[in-house]
């Protein structure tokens, strides 16, 4: 029986508001059987609270179904509610704590609180980790999986990650911040935002995000797209790059920004520390380029002057955040093209990406050698996304023999049917062999929906 408690005595030296809400509490009893069944009455914050001490058989109780009781006060708030027990009550988002408070009271389909009413907050449950049993050691032969922003909203997350890891998965590479310049973690960054129309990050709290996924031994990888950000280009055209026109230079919606400008840099490079600050264990930078969809505002006259210029600017770019990030304990790794593993100087004169040049400043170069995105009669193939043990192998060799014995090489592989004719799991296995046939230190699994049904069959324990 849950017994409101009467406000407490109050008096202007010891309380800075006559009115005091009233809450009640079940005692917490993990595992232990409380023998008395009085009551206290304690002042906490101003808040008369009631710790009730339960009989033997209430104890056990609530050692297997924890639960919080609020009685409603005129004018709670059922969010606001949520967001006030949300940490006490160990639930991951505020989504999370809505969702368990609902469904305890019956409240799937209603918002409406009545003052008198007792509303329970279940505790969230205490699941056992599964652990890796091959950790990634210093980002080598990591078998990762992407995770898009949405997909790290809620608790599930680590019930995703958690069959990851039982068959044989032992990283994960969530996103800090897609194309559309959205974060998905709140950052202290004067440019930052969480994307249109969102008004908080995806992950409620990113600290405990990662200790989350450390406490499995999970590789944690943050992956940063640089570049190439659907906001900030418009909000701050001066940062973007442009036409001959003067009309921001964008692709899919998204403004390019100058990799040259100092700000830009400074943002992007903020945002890194402050995800290292966090406990990830590495940083990837995607979209880590110039522009290939046309744009020669810096043309130099010839192709190879263009290219070296643009390699320039990108390797001076990542070598300043490797210094930094390494500072703090944290990789770093880089998507490139899986075209910037053939070396030809019209690829390199469009992206900048030059694997000799990044070498000594990278802990892992990660091609994406997606066979669905080399054009029909590469390499003498009518279709190489029908060819992934070719396209991979190739790949990862002459991405290898650019990067030196001293750059791991982590590529992306394809888990999504785009191009394919007869896309499944042996689809993925076989890419999986291939590239671990060629020489790779591991690899990663990429699905822009962070859907991998069909990719989860060719998931095995190596």
């Amino acid at each position: 029986m849950i017994i409101p408690a009467r406000p407490a005595p109050c008096n202007v030296s010891s309380c800075s508001r006559p009115s005091i809400a009233t809450r009640t509490f079940h005692l917490r009893a993990r595992g232990t059987i409380l023998q008395n069944t009085t009551q206290r009455m304690i002042l906490l914050g101003g808040l008369a609270v009631v710790l009730l001490a339960a009989s033997p058989s209430a104890a056990a109780t609530a050692a297997t179904a924890d639960t919080l009781t609020h009685v409603v006060q005129r004018g709670d708030n059922l969010h606001e509610l949520a967001s006030r027990y949300k940490s006490e009550a160990g639930w991951y988002s505020l989504t999370d704590c809505l969702h368990a408070i609902r469904s305890a009271n019956g409240m799937e389909d209603r918002d409406l609180l009545r003052p008198g009413d007792t509303l329970r907050v279940p505790v969230a449950p205490e699941a056992a980790n599964v652990m890796v049993t091959d950790p990634v050691q210093a980002g080598a032969n990591l078998r990762g999986l992407y995770l898009p922003a949405h997909a790290c909203s809620r608790r599930t997350v680590f019930d995703r990650v958690d069959r990851f890891v039982e068959v044989g998965g032992n990283g994960v590479i969530f996103d800090a911040k897609d194309i559309d310049g959205g974060l998905s973690f709140r950052s202290q960054q004067p440019l930052a935002s969480y994307g249109v129309g969102c008004y908080g990050p995806s992950i409620p709290d990113l600290p405990a995000f990662v200790q989350r996924l450390k406490q499995r031994d999970v590789w944690v990888v943050a992956r940063l797209a640089l570049f190439l950000d659907g906001r900030l280009g418009y909000q701050r055209p001066d940062l973007a790059l442009h036409d001959s026109t003067g009309a921001i230079w964008a692709e899919r919606d998204c403004a390019w920004m100058d990799p040259d400008q100092p700000e830009v840099r400074d943002y992007n490079l903020g945002l890194a520390l402050e995800l290292a600050q966090a406990g990830v264990d590495e940083i990837q930078v995607d979209y880590v380029r110039f522009p290939t969809n046309g744009w020669r505002g810096d043309w130099q006259g010839d192709v190879e002057g263009t290219a070296t210029r643009r390699r320039g600017i990108i390797t001076n770019f990542v070598a300043t955040l490797h210094d930094s990030l390494r500072a703090r304990d944290c990789h770093l790794s880089a998507s490139i093209f899986g075209i910037a593993a053939w070396g030809r100087t019209e690829d390199l004169a469009l992206t900048g990406q030059h694997v000799p040049s990044l070498a000594s400043h990278l802990d892992v170069v990660c091609p994406m050698i997606y066979p669905s995105h080399f054009e029909p009669g590469f390499e003498g193939l009518d279709q190489p996304a029908n060819y992934p043990e070719l396209v991979i192998t190739a790949g990862v060799e002459r991405c290898r023999n650019m990067a030196g014995a001293g750059l791991l090489v982590r590529p992306w592989l394809q888990a999504f049917a785009w191009r394919v004719d007869d896309y499944d799991g042996d689809y993925v296995l076989a890419q999986i062999q291939a590239a671990t046939g060629a020489g790779a230190s591991g690899w990663s699994l990429w699905n822009p929906a962070g859907r991998y049904d069909v990719a989860s069959a060719a998931l095995v324990t190596p």
